[in-house]
Order: structure tokens, then sequence, then C-alpha cells
């Protein structure tokens, strides 16, 4: 039996037409939000409200001194303010972007420090020297015609 690649395509995003129905499901809602709070989606920012849902990738940013709760999958966050928080389940935690914590502490100012840029820029200079290495090797004493 022979398929045409039209044939071929309608079937492949017909299969996988689940995946992207399951994409668009809210995974957490707005419990409460003060003036000055937002919701970051499709790189828009909208103001929040109670009762708003949340998806997979909105980030729910607070400005001044707004405050939010977000309910999402069994757990609950409070975003202090000027805060931002990444909806994407239980295990996330909200980034402070203040001179100072409330505590008068700084953690969390300026994001980052977990060590992950490190990680990634160590693994791309580890690939870029394979690559070199294996481009300049040579182990035959024939000589390579191009």
């Amino acid at each position: 039996m022979k398929f045409s690649r039209v044939t071929a395509a309608i079937m492949m995003v017909s299969l996988s037409s689940p995946l992207f129905a399951g994409a668009e499901q809210a995974i957490g809602k707005l419990t409460s939000a003060d003036q000055g709070t937002f919701v970051a989606r499709d790189g828009k920012l909208v103001p929040a409200f109670a009762g708003q849902q949340l998806y997979a990738g909105d980030r729910v940013v607070t400005r001044g001194k707004a405050r939010a709760n977000v309910q999402s999958q069994g757990c609950s966050y409070t975003i202090a303010p000027t805060s931002m928080l990444s909806v994407a389940g239980c295990g996330s935690s909200a980034k402070s972007f203040a001179a100072g914590g409330e505590d008068g502490t700084d953690e969390g100012a300026g994001g980052g420090g977990s060590g992950s840029g490190y990680v990634v820029g160590g693994l791309a200079l580890l690939a870029v020297a394979g690559g070199i290495i294996a481009a300049t090797s040579n182990s035959s004493s024939k000589p390579v015609s191009p």
C-alpha cells in the first residue's frame, strides 16, 4: 500500500493533535492578586485578577507593594512584592528583584546564582574541544583526499 506525502503529513498532524491539546490546560490559578500584579503570557503583560487561570510558562509578576497568591497542582505560593513566579507546577519558587528581602537579606536579588551557566558553558567548551580533536586527528598513514 502506497501513501502520498500529503496523506502521511495529515496522519502525522492528526496523531500529534492530542499533544497540542494538552498544552493548553490550566495548571493553576491566582487565588488573590493586589493591584500591581501582572501575568506575562505569550510576550504580553496583562493585569492579574483573583480566579485567573494560569498555564505552564506563565509568569506572575508583582510590582511595588503588590502581593499575590497562586494555587498550582496542590501547592500554594505567596508571591512577595517585586517578585516573579514562573508557573511550572510544584517545586517552583518566586524570585525577588527587590534591593533587599523583607527580612533584610538579599537572597534572590538579581536572579541566577545556581551555577547552571557554568555547567552549560563547560559543556559547550567540551563539545567544541571534542569537535576540534575529531577534525584534526588522523590516525591513518594514508593521505586523505579532499
